[in-house]
Formats: C-alpha cells, sequence, structure tokens
C-alpha cells in the first residue's frame, strides 16, 4: 500500500497522550514489537523509544535479577515535569499589583476581568500585566481570591441544592470517611448510555456503572442500585458532591437522607477525584468510544483495576484495601 493510500490515522499533535502511553504499555505486555506499536500508535519510532526511555524503571523480580519495565504513569510525570522545567519563569509573582487591581475590580466594582484589565490598560497603571485568558486560568487556580461564582458571565447555570461551600472543614479536607464525589462520563454519541462513576473522597473507592441515558431519573436507578450493594448504606454515604448538571437536579429529592452538595460552576478542580479517576478510566475508554459496545464484564475490569491500583499516596497499598479497612467503622 502507497504512502499516499494509507488508512492509518496519522496524529496532528507533537506530544503523547495518557491514553497513548497506556496503549503503549499494554502493547509491550502483550510483547507487541516496538515498530508494529509506533505503526499502530500513528508515530514514528524514535517518539517510540524516546518515550520508553522516559517511562522505563529498573526492577528487581523474584529471583532477584534487575529487569527494565516501561511504566505509562512514570513516562507521563517524566513528560510533564520536563515541560514544566522547559516553560518560561512563572509570571504570576511579576503582576501582583496588577492582580491586586483587577481582583479589586471584580469584586467591588462588578467589573469582568477583561474590563478590569482593559481599564488598567486605557489608564496605563502598570508596567506588567497578563492576559483576560490568563487571568480566568488564575482564578480557576485559584491563585486570586476571585471564584467563578463572583463572574456573572460565568454562571448562568441555577445550583439545584446545598452548594459546595456548606461542606464542613473535615469533608473539604479529606479527614472523614463515607463523603463521596459522583459524575458521569459520555462517550462519542450525546445520547445513549453513559458511565455514572461515584468515588469515596478517602479511600478513593471507585463504583462504575453504565446507565441508559444522561438523565436524573437513569441517575437516580443507577445511584440507588450502588446503594443497593450495602446494607447499612446510610452509615456509608453521609453526603454526595456533584456538578450542576441537570442529570444531578433531583438528587435532593430523590435522596432526602444524604447530604448532597453541588460544586461551583466551570470548577471542575473541586471534584479533584472524579477528575482523576475520570482519567483513568479513558486510558481504557478514550473519548471517541461508542459506550453501547462496552459490556458490562468490561466496565467491572476497569472498575476493579482502579480500585487494586497501587498508589503512592497510600505507600502503595490499593483504594480497596483502604476502603476496607473503614468499613468496619462505620458498620
Amino acid at each position: 500500500m502507497s504512502h499516499v493510500h494509507s488508512t492509518i490515522s496519522r496524529r496532528s499533535s507533537k506530544h503523547l497522550t495518557p491514553v497513548q502511553r497506556g496503549q503503549i504499555q499494554a502493547l509491550l505486555r502483550l510483547n507487541v514489537p516496538k515498530a508494529h506499536i509506533a505503526k499502530q500508535l500513528g508515530i514514528s519510532r524514535s517518539t517510540l523509544y524516546y518515550e520508553l526511555q522516559r517511562g522505563t524503571v529498573e526492577q528487581l523480580t523474584a529471583n532477584r535479577k534487575i529487569t527494565h519495565v516501561y511504566f505509562a504513569d512514570t513516562g507521563q510525570l517524566t513528560y510533564e515535569q520536563r515541560r514544566k522545567n522547559s516553560c518560561s519563569p512563572f509570571k504570576y509573582a511579576r503582576v501582583q499589583p496588577f492582580l491586586n487591581f483587577v481582583t479589586e475590580q471584580i469584586l467591588t466594582n462588578r467589573l469582568s476581568p477583561d474590563a478590569a484589565r482593559g481599564l488598567a490598560v486605557r489608564q496605563q497603571l502598570f508596567d506588567e500585566i497578563v492576559s483576560t485568558k490568563t487571568i480566568y486560568h488564575y482564578i480557576t487556580l485559584q491563585l486570586i481570591p476571585v471564584k467563578n461564582i463572583d463572574l456573572p458571565l460565568r454562571v448562568r447555570r441555577r445550583t439545584y441544592g446545598k452548594s459546595i461551600d456548606q461542606r464542613s472543614e473535615d469533608v473539604a479536607e479529606r479527614r472523614k470517611f463515607d463523603h463521596w464525589e459522583m459524575d458521569t462520563i459520555v462517550g462519542k454519541r450525546k445520547k445513549g448510555p453513559v458511565l455514572l462513576v461515584l468515588d469515596e473522597r478517602v479511600s478513593r473507592k471507585r463504583h462504575m456503572i453504565k446507565i441508559a441515558e444522561k438523565t436524573a431519573q437513569a441517575v437516580k436507578d443507577g445511584l440507588q442500585s450502588i446503594l443497593a450493594l450495602y446494607p447499612t448504606a446510610a452509615k456509608i454515604f453521609k453526603s454526595i458532591t456533584v456538578d450542576n448538571g441537570s442529570e444531578f437536579a433531583r438528587l435532593t429529592e430523590d435522596f432526602s437522607d444524604i447530604a448532597i452538595y453541588y460544586a461551583h460552576p466551570y470548577a471542575s478542580s473541586e471534584r479533584g477525584t472524579n477528575e482523576k479517576q475520570n482519567s483513568l478510566v479513558r486510558r481504557f475508554i478514550p473519548k471517541s468510544t461508542n459506550l453501547e459496545s462496552i459490556t458490562l464484564a468490561a466496565i467491572a475490569h476497569i472498575e476493579q483495576w482502579i480500585n487494586q491500583l497501587p498508589r503512592k499516596l497510600f505507600d502503595y497499598d490499593c483504594a480497596e484495601s483502604i476502603f476496607s479497612s473503614y468499613l468496619p467503622q462505620v458498620s
């Protein structure tokens, strides 16, 4: 087959994604030749070999022999660290007077970030400033004392119940077990089945099931099926934090014995456990996947893999073990 008529899709970006790194790890475990791996992923052999250098570590086998093994997580962490080190010095510290001015204009005079920046430019108040996009980025990262809720144009959605601000400090700081985050994962099609995921915030234990559609009724049915797994569910599910999607609109009404908290709009970092664990799911189920083709057995396998994943946070114990250790305390 000539190059012109090749059906292999080529990557348009220059950097490997976490999903591709997971594919490399899986294919290596299957002893697929490196040339075939590069061809299957649509990358050059040199890109693959550079990635193997980034993500390969030494391990000691049961026979006390040293072997070299590639791990996707190691490759990703090395890549992120090198990218961080290659960036220009952080401008944030140098523009503090400007950011203080912007903060005051937003909170006191109710200006938008763009209007506050424009005012500073027009009056030539500062020698160095940042773009409007960077201001929004700083707000998302909580580097300035402004929240998305303070920006009217970013808060068009209503909140269906208690704000996340009403959670106790013990819950917010992950000092108490039995508090969860919930989200949905969509596939290629906007309509049809989605994954309902539920993560315990202390142990990182995940439940993941497929529900018929992204609706309030389907979420209710799915959550009820998860709660039914525990005879003492009322003691294990004290609160659930969700976003402001319409599929979660009836949770407070449908589950009155569970405290339901709603994160601020456009603030996915407030459900950090969901976001991190969703990225693990994407190693197996890319965004382009039609979820109708994903079997229940495959979903159960991914859930088990996440719950048994050794985590540095727990001194390389797994979420399943940590979760199980807490259960006797609440049963």
